[in-house]
């Protein structure tokens, strides 16, 4: 069967390997065989496949693909609550640019049956990784308001979803102006143009409101400009740094004003196997089945087309493996 991997490092147009893999065995006792559907070109498996990320294979030649959605073709023994035809999701742990895998059954469960795959196929990062935010540093009320950057991200999108079904308000902050009808037809309670004067206008906005928690995709000047519109004692957590700069702290917020800067990475030792993970991806689900969480998808590709694929990807929006 076909798959893509990795033989070393470098850019990922020119390293990544369409290449000829042994079909799995049948599915043993509580194990599963899944042909994978979608599968979404992340930033993160960019940086892994660049050698630039934290966790990088034990050994290469590795396979890729940190996330997607796969149809069941059969169950081992003791295999409960699946059936063959169920869509699950690739866990992390296994590659899910390639065509079929033999999964553990332990801890995987069936996606609503009507909901789109190409969205199933982005549900294992970004909804528990919003879900997290929104809940792990501060302790937010309904009613209660977050601000974010990056608000037309696939972690932005999840965070006005999940934010929206807590009861919790958002301001989310974009580069484009044509992004923010969009945004607020998708349940962003305020949605501006990021710039200079950013703090003056998302207090006139929120009518003042006492903002404790802002979630940071960008990192570089943007984390200054995110902690300007915070309450004293506020929180900013730092999830992605899309700018590729460290992250400015304005001495002002953190000195006088007592604001915090925090970090999140979803396979952290402190994140990683927590209940919460999986109880956010459930959230996801029911929310994409809903119609109320949906990233735009640029373009799909197929394994085949690997060079062209994540060639699109790096140039921005997002793209998917259309597998089988």
């Amino acid at each position: 069967m076909k798959a893509l991997q990795i033989s070393k490092y470098g850019v990922p147009e020119e390293v990544v390997e369409l290449v000829d893999i042994p079909e799995p065995d049948a599915p043993k006792a509580d194990e599963l065989l899944v042909a994978v559907e979608y599968a979404p070109i992340n930033n993160s498996e960019l940086l892994k496949i660049k050698g630039r990320y934290p966790l990088l294979p034990a050994s290469l030649p590795s396979g890729v693909g940190n996330e997607g959605v796969a149809r069941i073709l059969s169950v081992g023994r003791g295999v409960t609550g699946l059936k063959a035809g169920d869509r699950v999701l690739v866990p992390i742990t296994h590659d899910a640019w390639r065509e079929r895998i033999l999964l553990p059954a332990t801890d995987l469960f069936a996606l609503p049956a009507g909901a789109d795959p190409q969205q199933l196929s982005m549900l294992s990062i970004n909804p528990p990784t919003a879900a997290m935010l929104l809940s792990d540093y501060v302790d937010l009320k309904p009613g209660d308001w977050a601000i974010q950057n990056a608000g037309n991200s696939g972690v932005g999108r999840s965070v006005i979803a999940i934010a929206k079904s807590r009861g919790l308000l958002t301001v989310s902050l974009v580069r484009r102006a044509e992004l923010v009808d969009e945004l607020v037809d998708k349940g962003s309670d305020v949605v501006l143009v990021d710039g200079p004067d950013i703090a003056a206008r998302v207090a006139k906005a929120t009518s003042n409101a006492k903002i404790r928690l802002a979630i940071d995709g960008v990192a570089g000047a943007s984390t200054a400009s995110l902690s300007g519109c915070l309450a004293p004692g506020g929180t900013v957590v730092l999830y992605s740094f899309t700018s590729g700069q460290p992250g400015v702290a304005n001495g002002i917020d953190l000195i006088f004003r007592n604001t915090a800067i925090r970090g999140y990475w979803l396979s952290s030792p402190v994140s990683k196997g927590s209940p919460k993970i999986v109880e956010g991806i459930k959230l996801g689900a029911r929310l994409v089945a809903e119609g109320k969480l949906s990233v735009p998808i640029a373009a799909t590709y197929p394994l085949s087309s690997a060079a062209a694929a994540l060639t699109h990807a790096q140039k921005g929006g997002k793209v998917l493996f259309k597998v089988s």
